[in-house]
């Protein structure tokens, strides 16, 4: 292939790389991937479309997205009279009847709503406005949320499926590098349903755990005798306790609202043997490279929110900043990496 030709092909591939998102967000509507899983084996169109809730699916169209999903390695085809269709590793990601999933984060990321803002990136450039609140009428994002049970119960879906893939890394991390050594209660910031924190009881039963979000999202949670929960808001005060776990929260913010809720974290814990859990992107760390696509995803999809993802420097500068002098960096296979710091 000759300069020219790779390059027209290389542009096309961006100019339809919308394509891939939305025929993922297709597949799970139509619950492709539970209806091969639930077969337990490998399943010709017909036999697909047969278990398709919509009426009179067209074989044709079908056969066409199918066609794009093998394509974008979602599903293999066995050879044979008819073609037959099968998970791989990456669709069973897509079940919902598995434990660790990511349906619901997909389908957040691809709802219209959050879409939209992406047309708008320019707004954020011009640093008059944010993307989302340029796409929706200056609505704040929370207040959209808030208003919308249906969108409240999406999120917090997606949140719990995110942490289910961060949770068991994270225990894995504090076990190895002893994150809780001498921790006896800790304050999950922005804990939604309270997932990381019960995982860390379940691990570490010498640590009582408090999730604080906010009021919406409390009052959405079924309880749990294990962790309390409480409403809150990081900008006006942090429960004490001996350690603050802030999970994928800080990225929502800019250095100085970053600055301002890492000074209230200071405030809730001790001085001497306090400690800061930050699990976040660190955008340039060098293990896990496999990642290094989708954490500049990431992090241009908080250039909607006005949030940032954050290099190994700009972690350094904004926890100096905060006070927290002495902290370490534990990376993880995952997106995200541990940030233990400390007063």
């Amino acid at each position: 292939m000759d300069e020219e030709m790779h390059a027209q092909a290389q542009i096309w591939k961006h100019i339809y790389g919308f394509a891939e998102s939305l025929t993922l967000k297709c597949a799970i509507e139509l619950g492709v991937p539970d209806i091969l899983h639930k077969h337990g084996k490998p399943m010709i169109l017909s036999e697909i479309a047969g278990e398709l809730t919509i009426p009179s699916p067209s074989l044709d169209r079908l056969h066409r997205i199918m066609r794009f999903l093998v394509h974008m390695k979602l599903f293999n085809v066995v050879d044979g009279p008819e073609e037959k269709y099968t998970l791989t590793p990456a669709s069973k990601l897509l079940v919902r009847a598995e434990d660790k999933n990511l349906v619901s984060y997909a389908l957040v990321q691809l709802h219209t709503d959050e879409m939209l803002p992406w047309h708008y990136l320019i707004a954020g450039i011009e640093g008059e406005t944010i993307p989302w609140l340029a796409a929706h009428n200056g609505v704040p994002y929370y207040d959209r949320v808030g208003k919308d049970p249906e969108y409240t119960k999406l999120l917090n879906d997606a949140m719990t499926s995110h942490t289910s893939f961060v949770v068991p890394a994270l225990v894995q991390g504090c076990a190895k590098e002893g994150v809780l050594d001498g921790v006896r209660s800790l304050v999950d910031v922005g804990g939604s349903t309270g997932v990381a924190s019960k995982a860390i009881t379940n691990a570490f039963p010498h640590v009582k755990c408090t999730v604080m979000d906010l009021a919406h999202v409390i009052e959405a949670v079924p309880k749990d005798p294990k962790v309390d929960f409480v409403v809150g808001n990081a900008f006006d005060y942090v429960p004490k306790a001996d350690a603050v776990l802030m999970k994928s929260f800080l990225h929502y913010y800019d250095d100085d609202d970053c600055i301002k809720i890492l000074n209230e974290c200071k405030e809730a814990i001790p001085a001497k043997g306090g400690r800061l859990i930050i699990v976040e992107i660190v955008v340039d760390i060098d293990e896990t490279l496999e990642f290094a696509r989708s954490r500049l995803c990431m992090d241009l999809g908080l250039v909607v929110f006005g949030g940032k993802e954050r290099t190994k420097d700009e972690w350094k500068n904004l926890l100096t900043e905060a006070g927290f002098g002495n902290y370490k960096i534990i990376p993880m296979a995952i997106n995200e990496a541990i940030i233990e710091a400390y007063p």
